[in-house]
C-alpha cells in the first residue's frame, strides 16, 4: 500500500513544523492558528482576483503549520462522509487538480458581477465555491479554505455576509458543500440556502441548520483523509479522464 507522504509514519498525525505527534493537540494547535489568520485576513486588503487565489487563501491560513500550505497536494485522497453512509465524495485525482482549477477560473473569468442581481450573485458564488471544494486542492483544510473564498468572494460581489453565522453553523455549511458535489445528484438547495440567509439574515430559525436531509448536523465529526480507497460516489467525471 502506497504510504501517505503527509504524515508521520505509522500514524494520522500530519507533519508539522511545530512537530506535534498527538493528534488532539494538532488539531487545538490548528484551529488557535488558522482562527488567528482567518481574522487578520479578513482585516486585509485581500482581493480576490482569481480562483487561483484560493492557493493563497490558504497559505496564508495554514503557512504557520505546514510546509506545504498553498500547495495542492500530491496524492488522491479518500474521505467518509455520515451524511453518505460512509461512502466519499468523488474528489478531483491529484494529477488533474491543476487543470481543473484553470477550467474553473476560465469560467469565474466570464462571470459579469455586475449584471447580476443579489440572488444570482449568490447562486454563482455557491457555485464557484462548491466547485473549489470538490477539486479538493489541499490535503488538509479544504473547508476552511472555502468557506474563506465564500467571504471573499462576497465582498467582491458587494453583498454583505455574517461571518459569525457562518461559522456558527460550520457543520451545516460543509454537508451542504458535500450534498452538492455528487455530480447529477447534486443538491444546491442547501448551500445556497445558508449563503442567502448569511448575506440576509432574515428570519432565520434556530433549529433550522440543525438537520440536512434528515441527519443531525451536530453528529458530524472530523475524520481523516485517507489514500485508501474507499467506497465512492459512483457518477462519471471528466475530472478522471
Amino acid at each position: 500500500m502506497m504510504k501517505d507522504p503527509y504524515v508521520y509514519e505509522g500514524t494520522n498525525v500530519l507533519k508539522n513544523k511545530l512537530d506535534i505527534k498527538d493528534e488532539a493537540t494538532l488539531e487545538k494547535a490548528e484551529s488557535d492558528f488558522v482562527g488567528l489568520a482567518a481574522n487578520r485576513l479578513r482585516h486585509s486588503d485581500f482581493v480576490i482576483e482569481n480562483i487561483q487565489d484560493g492557493l493563497k487563501i490558504h497559505k496564508f491560513l495554514f503557512s504557520n503549520l505546514y510546509d506545504w500550505a498553498g500547495s495542492p497536494r500530491s496524492i488522491d485522497i479518500f474521505k467518509g462522509e455520515s451524511l453518505l453512509d460512509g461512502r466519499s465524495i468523488d474528489y478531483v485525482y491529484a494529477s488533474y487538480i491543476d487543470k481543473a482549477l484553470k477550467d474553473l477560473n476560465k469560467e469565474f473569468k466570464e462571470v459579469d458581477w455586475d449584471e447580476l442581481d443579489s440572488k444570482e450573485k449568490i447562486e454563482k458564488i455557491c457555485y464557484f465555491v462548491t466547485e473549489f471544494w470538490h477539486i479538493h486542492p489541499f490535503r488538509e483544510g479544504n473547508t476552511r479554505t472555502s468557506a474563506m473564498l465564500l467571504y471573499f468572494l462576497i465582498k467582491k460581489a458587494n453583498l454583505h455576509v455574517n461571518i459569525d453565522f457562518l461559522s456558527k453553523n460550520g457543520k451545516y455549511f460543509r454537508n451542504a458543500l458535500a450534498l452538492n458535489s455528487l455530480y447529477s445528484n447534486s443538491k444546491p438547495e442547501y448551500i445556497i440556502g445558508i449563503v442567502t440567509d448569511s448575506v440576509t439574515l432574515k428570519n432565520i430559525s434556530s433549529k433550522k441548520y440543525e438537520t440536512i436531509e434528515g441527519f443531525e448536523v451536530n453528529k458530524y465529526s472530523y475524520s481523516n483523509h485517507t489514500i485508501e480507497k474507499i467506497k465512492t460516489i459512483e457518477k462519471p467525471s471528466d475530472w478522471h479522464k
